[in-house]
């Protein structure tokens, strides 16, 4: 408890980020999920099993500067969510000056910025098509992801507010998702032949897909 009291002395941040963890030191059993909040002295986490308060972790955060390996222990375990998913806050114990110093600069950047769902570069081969509209699919790719949606580069522009149904094709399989289009760029931004960027921010993502989207990012890094 006392440790855990000296992680909520730290400011957090509204963080997402994905997680592997192994719940036994020494184990070659790795969980996933993602970060909900995060400080200097620990996080609150959402992960694929329930883990009991006193459970020794090892985790790895993955971030847009690569990843970061910290010990921390379970604090506290929430009821499971109905969609899947379970919700721990952990304290970070024995941190070494190079891994709080990485925490520190990834904070010190949250800090300045509103966005709470980090952009993590990855580039996979994405098909989509207007959702409820029949006919072939367009094809394209991402240029980063996050939780709460990704980077779309199509050879057409669709405008915002679009509803788009899309499959991620990933090294472990096909994620199917719906989103709808945040923005695209402007005509003068656009070249001949070139993919328009868009932003596409997930309408409908599963736990299962989340996870799979997560440790897809994490694997790439």
């Amino acid at each position: 408890m006392e440790e855990y009291v000296i992680q909520r002395r730290f400011p957090r941040y509204r963080t997402t980020l994905p997680v592997l963890y192994k719940s036994t030191p020494g184990s070659g059993s790795v969980g996933a999920g993602w970060t909900r909040d995060l400080s200097e002295g620990g996080s609150c986490v959402e992960l694929d099993e329930r883990l009991w308060p006193g459970t020794p972790l090892q985790l790895r955060l993955h971030t847009d500067r690569g990843s970061i390996e910290l010990k921390a222990q379970v604090a506290w375990s929430g009821q499971p969510n109905p969609d899947g998913g379970n919700i721990h806050g952990v304290t970070f114990i024995q941190v070494p000056a190079p891994q709080r110093q990485a925490l520190r600069d990834l904070l010190r950047t949250k800090e300045q910025s509103r966005e709470s769902g980090m952009r993590l570069p990855l580039v996979l081969a994405v098909s989509c098509r207007p959702k409820g509209r029949p006919g072939p699919p367009l094809y394209g790719r991402t240029g980063d992801i996050s939780r709460g949606g990704l980077s779309l580069r199509l050879l057409q522009a669709f405008p915002p507010g679009m509803k788009l149904e899309i499959t991620l094709h990933t090294p472990k399989g096909p994620l199917p998702a719906e989103g709808m289009i945040a923005w695209v760029a402007p005509p003068e931004r656009r070249r001949p032949g070139q993919l328009i960027q868009h932003g596409l921010r997930f309408t409908t993502l599963d736990w299962s897909t989340s996870l799979s989207l997560g440790l897809v990012a994490v694997e790439s890094g």
